[in-house]
């Protein structure tokens, strides 16, 4: 994989470069390459695929001919007096959204409206309560994979609509649970749930920052 990482970044650099020359000379201006990754296949699709963009930006590390930039870098520095109007749409049937609601999904996204309210408001009132944080960040990461989007797609998809609708239902389950103990400012009763869950789901490990950056801007906007 390493040496096939190394062939594929010496082949991606040298498709860019002669791209944006060939381009560029044809528009009779610098030219732009857009290389887009669905990066939701990174590791278990791809598991070099990081590798990959790392090594790719360290090819071109002092080009002459190619500088990296992120979408939103470019919009910043190159203005167009017109913008285009995208409309909405996504890559699931039909190009909408029905892949993830529908009226089989419907009930998923009811709950979990419901769940992410209460989180916010759960967020607001114990944020930098050191007894009641760790409760937060766990109840922040049942949030977050409650709200992946892959439930209601194999749900819509039917090919493993039950192990979809359990992980939905447990991790909705068990962010309902932490938000009783955060309301009820009851670290007690969760004890033993706190380290099922840190054991298992023990992800996104400076989520209370992130938090903290919403509540904070909330509080501000209000």
């Amino acid at each position: 994989a390493d040496h096939a990482v190394d062939l594929h970044v010496a082949d991606f650099v040298d498709v860019v470069r002669n791209r944006l020359t060939s381009e560029s000379e044809r528009i009779g201006r610098p030219a732009h390459v857009v290389a887009a990754f669905d990066t939701e296949l990174f590791g278990h699709w791809w598991y070099e695929g990081p590798d990959f963009l790392a090594d790719a930006y360290r090819a071109l590390r002092g080009d002459t001919q190619v500088r990296p930039t992120t979408a939103g870098a470019h919009v910043r520095r190159v203005r167009r007096a017109t913008p285009l109007d995208v409309p909405a749409g996504s890559w699931g049937r039909d190009g909408d959204f029905g892949m993830w609601l529908n009226a089989r999904t419907a009930p998923l996204w009811r709950r979990a409206w419901a769940l992410e309210e209460r989180f916010w408001r759960a967020a607001a009132d114990v944020a930098g309560d050191a007894l009641l944080e760790p409760i937060l960040a766990q109840a922040a990461r049942e949030l977050l994979l409650m709200q992946s989007s892959d439930w209601p797609f194999l749900i819509s998809t039917g090919e493993v609509a039950d192990y979809a609708s359990q992980r939905f239902a447990g991790h909705a389950d068990a962010l309902d649970t932490l938000l009783v103990a955060l309301e009820g400012r009851r670290v007690d009763t969760v004890t033993s749930l706190m380290a099922a869950l840190h054991s298992r789901d023990d992800v996104f490990p400076d989520i209370l920052d992130a938090v903290a950056s919403v509540v904070r801007g909330a509080t501000v906007g209000a």
